[in-house]
C-alpha cells in the first residue's frame, strides 16, 4: 500500500506542516506572556512613583500650611486696600517732594535777593508789582510793535515787573523777538534785572501767539480734547511744544496752564480749555504740561485758583459766583492748586470769582484775604508769586476803581496785579498807600523778594542761552 503523504496546508506564498504551525502558536502565547509581565512590572512602577510624588506633595503642602498658620515669622502678609492706598500716597508724596527740589530755584530769603531788594526805592519795589499790556504802558491807544525810544522813556519812569503781549502785538518771529530782546535791555539797564514777559499760550482757543500764522508754529489741540486721552504724554508733548516757541520768541511766563476741574458741564468759558471734570486727571495732565513747559525755561502758571470750573457767568463780563461749598472745594477744586503748590509751581493766578460759602460774601477772590492768604498762603502753604487775573475785567473793573482794587489786592495778599484799568491810578495809590502806613512797606517786601527770585532765575537763563 502506498504511503499517505502529509497534508499540507497553505499560509500565505510557503507551506508548512501542522506541528510547524503549533510550534509558532506556542512560541507566540510565550511573548505574549513575557510582554505581559514586563507591563504588569512596569505598571507596579508607576504606580509606586506616583504615590511617592503624592506622598512628597503632601508633606510640602503640610509645610506650607504650617508656615503659614503656624510659623507667623516666615508669613507675606496680605495689604488691605486701605494699606495700598497709602504706599501709593507716600509714592506720590516723594515723587513730588523730588520735583519740588528740582524746581526749587532761589530762595526768595536769601542773601542774594536781599541785596538786591535793599537797592530799590520804594516806588521800583511797587512797580515790580506790576505786569501790564505795553500800550498801558506807554500810555497810546494803538499797537505796540517796538520798544523803541518811547518804551524806554515810559519804563525808565515806570519800571514795572512784567509785561503781557497780545495777538496784535505779535505780528512776525523777527519782530516780536526784537521787540522783547530790546525790551530786555531797557529792564536790565534800568533795574539790573529781566522784565517778566508773558503771554496767554495755553493751546486751543486761547493761542495768542499760533493763532497768528506769520508765527510759524502750530497750534495745540484744546486741553479738553487731550484730557479725554487720559495720556499724560500728550499734556507734556503740548506744553514743551509750547514752551519750545515761547523761549526761542523770548517769552519767559505762560498764563497757563488752566487747572480748573469742570464740574459744570454748561460753563462755555472753560468747557474746552479745562482738562477734565476728575481733580486726579487735572491735576496729573497740568503737572505734565508744566513739565514740558518748564523744561524749555519758560514759567507755567496755574489759573484760575481756587477754581473756575463751577460757574455759569464768564467773569471777563462782570460778577462771577460760585457755590462750591468749602468740603467740595478742598476735594475736587483745589486738587491741582494743592499739587502745584507740593511740585514748587512759581505763578498761581488768581480768580475773579466770588465764593460766598466761602468767605460768607460775593467778594471776588482776588480781593479776598480769605482765599488770597489764608487759603493760599496759611492752609495751601504756597510761597510763589500770586498774581491777578486782569484787573480790566468786568467782575473787577464795575466794582472797584483801579486805585481801590489795587490796594484792596495787595492788602488780601496778591504779589502782582495784572493790567489794572488805570495803570498810574493804581501805581500812585499803592505807594500813597505806603507812605501813609496803609500798607506796611514789609508788605511789598515780601512781594517783590519773590519776584526778585524768580527774576534771578530768569537772569541766569538769559546768560545760559546768549
Amino acid at each position: 500500500m502506498r504511503k499517505q503523504q502529509p497534508r499540507k496546508l497553505q499560509s500565505g506564498p510557503h507551506t508548512v506542516t501542522g506541528r510547524a504551525v503549533q510550534y509558532r502558536g506556542a512560541l507566540h502565547n510565550q511573548r505574549a506572556k513575557s510582554v505581559a509581565s514586563r507591563n504588569h512590572f512596569a505598571s507596579i512602577f508607576v504606580i509606586i512613583i506616583a504615590l511617592a510624588l503624592i506622598a512628597v506633595s503632601m508633606c510640602a503642602a503640610v509645610y506650607v500650611m504650617r508656615s503659614q498658620f503656624f510659623d507667623h515669622s516666615n508669613r507675606t502678609a496680605v495689604k488691605s486696600p486701605k494699606e495700598l492706598a497709602i504706599e501709593a500716597e507716600k509714592r506720590e508724596s516723594l515723587i513730588k517732594a523730588h520735583k519740588k527740589l528740582a524746581r526749587r530755584g532761589i530762595d526768595p530769603n536769601s542773601a542774594e535777593v536781599r541785596s538786591v531788594i535793599s537797592k530799590m526805592s520804594l516806588e521800583d519795589k511797587v512797580a515790580q508789582m506790576f505786569v501790564v499790556k505795553p500800550e498801558e504802558l506807554v500810555g497810546i491807544n494803538w499797537t505796540v510793535t517796538s520798544s523803541g525810544a518811547q518804551m524806554q522813556q515810559a519804563f525808565n519812569s515806570l519800571p514795572v515787573g512784567g509785561i503781557m503781549y497780545t495777538r496784535e502785538n505779535i505780528q512776525s518771529p523777527e519782530q516780536t523777538k526784537s521787540m522783547i530782546s530790546k525790551l530786555q535791555e531797557i529792564s536790565n539797564a534800568r533795574v539790573l534785572l529781566p522784565a517778566i514777559v508773558s503771554v496767554d499760550e495755553e493751546g486751543g482757543t486761547v493761542a495768542r501767539v499760533s493763532s497768528n500764522p506769520q508765527m510759524g508754529v502750530n497750534t495745540s489741540p484744546n486741553m479738553r480734547d487731550i484730557g479725554v486721552t487720559k495720556k499724560m504724554r500728550k499734556a507734556y508733548k503740548a506744553g514743551a511744544y509750547i514752551g519750545k516757541y515761547l523761549h526761542d520768541f523770548g517769552f519767559n511766563v505762560d498764563f497757563a496752564p488752566v487747572a480748573d476741574v469742570l464740574t459744570n458741564p454748561d460753563n462755555n468759558l472753560m468747557k474746552k480749555r479745562s482738562f477734565g471734570s476728575n481733580p486726579k486727571l487735572v491735576a496729573h495732565m497740568t503737572d505734565a504740561f508744566t513739565d514740558g513747559l518748564q523744561e524749555n525755561h519758560v514759567f507755567a502758571t496755574y489759573k484760575h485758583f481756587p477754581g473756575h470750573g463751577s460757574t455759569f457767568e464768564d467773569s471777563h463780563k462782570g460778577t462771577t459766583v460760585s457755590n462750591q461749598t468749602p468740603f467740595l472745594l478742598r476735594k475736587v477744586d483745589l486738587v491741582p492748586f494743592k499739587d502745584a503748590v507740593d511740585t514748587g509751581v512759581k505763578f498761581i493766578m488768581v480768580s475773579h470769582v466770588s465764593y460766598p460759602k466761602i468767605t460768607g460774601d460775593d467778594t471776588p477772590a482776588s480781593m479776598s484775604e480769605k482765599i488770597v492768604t489764608g487759603l493760599a498762603r496759611k492752609k495751601l502753604g504756597y510761597n510763589g508769586i500770586l498774581i491777578s487775573d486782569s484787573l480790566g475785567m468786568g467782575a473787577i473793573s464795575l466794582r472797584y476803581a483801579p486805585s481801590s482794587a489795587a490796594i484792596t489786592g495787595i492788602k488780601a495778599g496778591l504779589d502782582m496785579l495784572l493790567s489794572p484799568a488805570n495803570l498810574r491810578q493804581a501805581y500812585y495809590s499803592v505807594v500813597n498807600a505806603v507812605r501813609r502806613g496803609e500798607i506796611p512797606e514789609s508788605r511789598i517786601d515780601d512781594s517783590v523778594k519773590r519776584i526778585i527770585a524768580v527774576k534771578l532765575q530768569i537772569a541766569k537763563y538769559q546768560k545760559l542761552y546768549k
